[in-house]
């Protein structure tokens, strides 16, 4: 089984991250599984790594990152891999790339929500970047899991806190997020804990925290892997996708060529 994991890009220019994704994977991953990381572009580039993050605070730049995700989702079907794992917490491109590919599609939001609910009573995201809080609401919402979820807290700590806990040095990282933690647990009586950023879930898996007072706290790691195999399992087994609805149906080959078509020659005379 091949599994392509799809990130953003200015995570992997981090010295050593991809490595401790690869490495948590392994200590779940059946023998026959392969797990390939990509960013949105398969380089480091200065650029890449200074658009990433800050792309993701604005929606009309966003909608690059969906696009993009979508079309290597498209790539990984094309090349023969069995499933794709969007490794984002805000599942960036999840719904639409469903409905154009065949193969299975998750997303590191949808299945720590999911997982959550199986778990405890409520649960919340422990996030660093305030900015993405639109963006985490309407995933909720749009799984209709608001009378679960409790507010997303907010850890005082920024990427640089992180850069240095995966260079070695965790403990102001180790703070902020057991503040951030206990403040959701005391106020909104959250009793899973969900790692927001995947690199916060990385740092959380290397510490070996697993629990905080009783809550626990969810490795998504775990269950994205275990849910890709499911349902690749499942697809051989004949159990595919819906292809009722707006947000379900793969639209027809001779129309999606025409849309692409026709919009590559707009582009051509916007100016005009």
């Amino acid at each position: 089984m091949r599994i392509w994991e799809q990130g953003l890009v200015a995570t992997y220019s981090l010295p050593g991250y991809k490595q401790m994704i690869l490495d948590h994977y392994a200590q779940y991953q059946r023998a026959d599984t392969q797990i390939v990381i990509h960013g949105v572009r398969d380089d480091a580039s200065a650029m890449a790594a200074k658009i990433a993050g800050r792309a993701v605070n604005y929606a009309y730049l966003h909608r690059f990152h969906d696009t993009q995700i979508i079309e290597n989702v498209r790539r990984a079907e094309r090349e023969g891999y069995d499933a794709v794992m969007i490794g984002v917490l805000q599942d960036p491109g999840l719904q639409v790339a469903r409905s154009v590919v065949d193969i299975p599609v998750i997303g590191y939001g949808e299945v720590s929500m999911l997982t959550a609910v199986m778990h405890g009573s409520r649960f919340a995201f422990v996030c660093i970047n305030p900015d993405m809080d639109p963006l985490i609401r309407a995933m909720i919402r749009e799984q209709g899991l608001e009378g679960r979820a409790a507010p997303t807290a907010y850890m005082e700590c920024g990427y640089p806190d992180l850069s240095d806990a995966v260079g070695g040095k965790p403990e102001v990282f180790l703070h902020a997020f057991k503040a951030a933690a206990r403040k959701a647990m005391r106020e909104h009586g959250v009793d899973v804990l969900l790692p927001g950023q995947t690199i916060i879930a990385e740092l959380l898996w290397r510490e070996g925290i697993r629990e905080l007072d009783g809550a626990l706290v969810l490795d998504p790691r775990l269950p994205m892997l275990r849910m890709a195999e499911m349902l690749v399992d499942m697809r051989k087994a004949g159990f595919g996708t819906s292809r009722r609805g707006f947000f379900w149906q793969k639209p027809p080959e001779d129309l999606e060529r025409g849309v692409h078509e026709f919009y590559a020659t707009s582009e051509k005379f916007s100016d005009g």
